[in-house]
């Protein structure tokens, strides 16, 4: 009954409010998202680096066109590879001491990259980002996982927005940087801050629900009490984590998945919400930013333009957090989809404005060559726009679906369905980050845009329709909305469906 009057009490009360018992889970959360603010190191690495390595006044490590959009693509493509491998270290050795050792590869990549201009090989810029791109696809599910087993329910959506703010910042200081200091400097710069990811995972506690897991229940309420804070009482919550944990379906494997739906539903939605995020065209203007605004016919420096943007991101990512557990992940994320649909909208017809206007310039008499300077004049559109869309992009989709990835599967396969969803999720990046040089010089900027614009729209209508509330729920609630059996002692005190659950559950049942 206690537990019960928890869970109500636990959607009322502001997320932040009770400071001693937050704390320490939001040190926790902080700790571990720093793995993805490397990510964002590697992702916004490009922007600033392959400008000036495709230079012409570039005199070591020149990179031509196809050289380049590898150097870049390189990074999803080999994540695709480390998300998956790193499912049996995280959960044979824990999330913790997983967080802790990435820290080595991350310095040894950029390390590499930047010795790479010294001895002028290009071979050595290509390993080190073949092993900054493996260790990315190994920090989503980790990071995410290991933020969603330490928070408690009421703070577990804001501080699993965590991940995607620190990734923001990460891709910032990267573009900061290499607005500032040579590509090689900015190697040895931002190749040093992993560490600071080494260090901080050292000092904190494994995740209860993973001990838990592993026998070691003594440990267990050890790190509970010190992610909740000396004086709360955790035992109604342990013994929900030791009884659901017991409850899991013994010999967990691949195969299982596809057999049970209640593992089939949340990873399908999962993997559908991880399309449309990377099919929005954000990590094409991640990577690309520089020579987004170039094309797209900015007035602006295109790095200010690029630092502008990646400060924006990181500024609304962090207002997400305040917003995903006042109003829920599925209204945050048919807003973003709506107005992402609309600034994609808008860029893409300046673009094919512009474009039209140069070819008419082209063939008509000079009283008509005057009209492109309207357009000149209208160079801070395309950053209005894209400030819009990234606005749009980190209140919901920048964050909602790696939260709800971290949400939605059971402990038992918590690790694998994890990884999976990673992989998936960079797969689409990968393809998104290598098609868009050849999308746009085939079928132009402004119907790339337009493209774009058409997947966030199918975006917002999935999400009407299949995409279950999961604000203020326990992960055990969770997963037996899906159908998974829990045990008499934790489902007497589930709550009620309220009735968009109700017709999300309805909609779930056609996947």
């Amino acid at each position: 009954m206690g537990d019960c009057s928890t869970t109500k009490i636990r959607k009322t009360i502001p997320p932040f409010k009770n400071w001693p018992k937050v704390a320490p889970q939001i040190i926790c959360a902080a700790s571990a998202s720093w793995a993805m603010l490397c990510t964002g190191l590697v992702r916004g690495w490009s922007s600033s680096a392959v400008p000036q390595l495709t230079s012409a006044n570039n005199e070591t490590l020149h990179l031509e066109r196809e050289e380049a959009a590898w150097i870049t693509s390189l990074p999803p493509l080999c994540a695709i590879f480390g998300s998956l491998l790193i499912a049996y270290p995280m959960e044979m050795y824990g999330r913790r001491m997983t967080l802790a050792t990435m820290s080595i590869p991350y310095v040894l990549g950029f390390y590499l990259m930047g010795l790479s201009y010294y001895v002028d090989w290009a071979p050595l810029l290509f390993i080190g980002r073949t092993i900054t791109g493996l260790i990315t696809g190994a920090s989503a599910p980790t990071s995410q996982i290991y933020v969603s087993e330490c928070a408690s329910p009421r703070v577990r959506g804001a501080l699993g927005s965590f991940t995607s703010t620190f990734m923001s910042f990460g891709i910032l200081i990267a573009y900061i940087i290499g607005a500032v200091v040579e590509w090689q400097v900015m190697c040895f710069v931002i190749g040093s801050l992993p560490i600071v990811l080494g260090l901080a995972m050292l000092l904190m506690p494994e995740t209860p629900s993973w001990l838990v897991s592993h026998d070691q229940e003594s440990q267990a309420k050890v790190a509970l009490q010190q992610l909740r804070g000396k004086y709360t009482d955790v035992e109604t919550e342990f013994e929900r984590i030791r009884t659901n944990a017991n409850a899991q379906l013994p010999n967990s494997s691949y195969a299982k998945i596809l057999t049970n739906s209640y593992l089939m539903k949340p990873l399908l939605i999962s993997m559908t919400l991880m399309f449309f995020q990377q099919f929005s065209g954000i990590n094409a203007i991640v990577f690309y930013s520089a020579s987004v605004f170039e094309d797209a016919g900015s007035s602006l420096d295109r790095f200010v333009s690029s630092i502008i943007i990646g400060l924006v991101q990181m500024v609304f990512t962090m207002v997400s957090v305040l917003l995903v557990d006042r109003f829920g992940r599925r209204v945050l994320l048919m807003i973003s989809g709506t107005f992402m649909a609309i600034s994609l909208s808008g860029l893409g017809s300046f673009v094919y404005v512009k474009n039209s206007w140069k070819e008419l310039s082209v063939v008509v008499d000079d009283g008509t060559v005057a009209e492109p300077t309207v357009i000149a004049e209208l160079g801070w559109l395309p950053l209005l726009c894209l400030m819009t869309f990234i606005i749009s992009y980190s209140i919901g989709f920048g964050a909602v679906p790696q939260l709800v990835m971290g949400e939605l599967f059971p402990l038992e396969y918590r690790h694998r369905l994890g990884t999976i969803s990673a992989s998936f999720s960079l797969g689409c990046t990968f393809l998104v980050v290598r098609t868009f040089p050849l999308m746009t010089s085939t079928m132009g900027l402004a119907s790339v845009y337009g493209l774009y614009a058409a997947c966030c729209l199918t975006a917002v209508v999935f999400v009407g329709l299949f995409l279950p509330e999961t604000k203020g729920k326990t992960l055990e609630e969770i997963s037996k909305f899906f159908g998974q059996p829990v045990p008499k002692s934790v489902a007497t005190c589930i709550q009620p469906e309220n009735e968009p659950l109700a017709l999300a559950n309805a909609a779930v049942e056609k996947i």
